[in-house]
């Protein structure tokens, strides 16, 4: 009985790799066959390349196998022969389809160009256009599918969808995007905004030309949206034109929008607390900080510092004893309060002093007046040491432009467009 089975085992390992065997010399074959139609494909045949992908059959053929190798799987074997035999059934479907056009391909052999060949013989350039056609509609219906499985909608739903977002694509290549901007601005707009599918269609394509206008991914740029949307009463395309103007405002003062922004997006409690005309103080007191080294939630813990009264005012005390000169924290704290953190930070500064005075201090001072302000030394010091940095960069640039005035100017023309766009997106 044990010799049996062991005659058993015997035959079972040849027939495994009887299967390997053959598998492998049927895929290679098929393989070959593939690759040296593509290398040697001209004219018409480019064309049925183009349209059944047969390169990318054969890489991934040439992957199964690789795979089935290293799992050691006799399933994996038998689904690659299948594989290898449906691949068969195209080629004959292939060649029949050729030998039908056997009298119109003949026109074009030794042709330079295949379009020439197209124009020359309009039948030929009709069949061909059928199969384009053939293919487009099957690339439709299956993208059509994946929006009903991810959103769960009908297929008429799906296909109405489907259908928009292409035809989006096609339009967002004018700003170099492609259709993936526009599934990708659809998503954050549902997950971010809560609008519904159709909405989400309708702005997708003004929403993903800003994103890349402001450097913003689209998940980005649907929480700045959203924030923005809290403070204000006006329509999400005005907010979206008004993002894109502050996008260039901020570039325009030789920093990065999307740096900008981000910073914004990652500090959303801080800029729903204290943001107002619009949010465009938190966002000057973003470029502030930018400029000082600092973020926004540096600039959040020195106003939650602040405002800290009690605390603020004590440790204000003992800073001023151990620095040996009175510090006076009440105009920060006031405009703290009122949300005006631009003019906060510069309060700070001037109280804090300069990268000289500072470098003078001991341990025991820096850690003091640090506190005193709701830092920590190491942001002071970045605080106290760019501050030098942007005074006599700004000395240098007064005697050669006035681009500070116009900087200023466009702020207060954003901040005064706030009641104007919203007076628009009431009649949108």
């Amino acid at each position: 009985m044990a010799e049996l089975t062991r005659k058993e085992q015997i035959a079972a390992t040849k027939a495994k790799r009887k299967l390997i065997k053959d598998t492998l010399k049927e895929q290679k074959s098929i393989t070959g066959e593939l690759v040296k139609q593509v290398q040697t494909a001209e004219g018409l045949d480019k064309v049925f390349n183009n349209i059944f992908g047969i390169r990318a059959k054969a890489t991934q053929l040439e992957a199964d196998m690789k795979q089935a190798l290293a799992d050691g799987n006799e399933e994996g074997f038998r689904d690659i022969q299948n594989k290898v035999k449906g691949l068969k059934a195209s080629q004959a479907m292939e060649a029949s389809l050729k030998a039908t056009m056997a009298p119109l391909t003949s026109m074009v052999s030794g042709a330079k160009k295949f379009t020439a060949a197209l124009m020359a013989n309009p039948l030929l350039g009709i069949i061909t256009l059928l199969i384009i056609i053939a293919k487009k509609m099957i690339d439709f219906a299956n993208a059509t599918m994946d929006t009903r499985k991810e959103l769960g909608l009908s297929f008429k739903e799906s296909a109405k969808l489907t259908a928009q977002t292409e035809a989006l694509g096609f339009a967002a290549k004018v700003y170099g995007l492609d259709v993936s901007n526009i599934k990708a601005a659809q998503t954050a707009i549902r997950g971010e905004l809560g609008l519904s599918v159709q909405e989400a269609a309708n702005l997708s394509l003004q929403f993903a030309k800003t994103a890349a206008f402001t450097g913003q991914t689209e998940g980005q740029l649907a929480n700045t949206l959203s924030i923005m949307e809290s403070i204000s009463d006006a329509s999400r395309e005005a907010l979206l034109a008004q993002i894109e103007t502050t996008g260039q405002m901020i570039e325009q003062a030789g920093l990065a929008p999307g740096d900008i922004f981000k910073d914004l997006a990652d500090n959303a409690e801080n800029f729903a607390s204290f943001a107002k005309d619009g949010g465009m103080n938190v966002i000057k007191a973003a470029m502030a900080a930018k400029k000082l080294g600092l973020n926004m939630s540096a600039v959040s813990s020195i106003t939650e510092g602040l405002l800290d009264f009690e605390s603020s005012i004590e440790k204000q005390m003992e800073a001023s004893v151990l620095l040996g000169r009175q510090l006076n924290l009440d105009r920060a704290r006031q405009l703290a309060l009122t949300g005006d953190q631009a003019g906060m930070m510069k309060e700070v500064l001037k109280q804090v002093g300069g990268e000289a005075e500072f470098n003078k201090m001991n341990v025991l001072q820096r850690k003091a007046l640090a506190e005193s302000v709701g830092t920590n030394v190491e942001q002071l010091s970045r605080l106290v040491r760019n501050q030098t940095a942007t005074n006599t960069g700004r000395t240098v640039a007064g005697k050669q432009d006035n681009t500070e005035k116009v900087l200023s100017s466009q702020l207060d023309f954003i901040e005064s467009s706030n009641g104007y766009l919203r007076t628009i997106s009431k009649e949108i």
